[in-house]
């Protein structure tokens, strides 16, 4: 996930939340939710944001029968890539890091035939 902002300043994990909803079998990951709650704002408890994460994925056509949930601070998801969570189901897992950007690989492509001496 992107870093959050709010007034200019990096929003902490004291002021976001998120539930990942998980199959135990093999920490596969089903669904990712947060929330985040600026100054001022009613702070999510964890089972309604666990209620949001299932009725969400079921929203998105995903069989949630069987799922586990797991709330990490935001600052646990903040690199791009494929999670998993771990086989005690405590914790998030980097199982791939994540292709690159289509402009970076972009990019790459045309320095690669630059050097072959072929118009992009």
């Amino acid at each position: 996930m992107k870093i959050l902002f709010a007034k200019g300043k990096p929003v902490d994990d004291n002021s976001s939340k998120v539930c990942v909803l998980f199959n135990p079998k093999d920490g596969r990951v089903v669904h990712v939710h947060g929330a985040t709650t600026l100054q001022g704002g009613k702070k999510v408890s964890d089972v309604e944001l666990e209620k949001d994460a299932t009725e969400h994925a079921k929203a998105f056509g995903h069989a949630v029968t069987g799922l586990k949930a797991l709330h990490v601070p935001i600052s646990a998801i903040q690199e791009r890539g494929a999670l998993k969570v771990n086989s005690k189901g405590t914790e998030l897992e980097m199982t791939r890091q994540a292709p690159v950007r289509a402009s970076e690989f972009f990019a790459k492509w045309q320095d690669e035939n630059a050097k072959k001496g072929k118009k992009t």
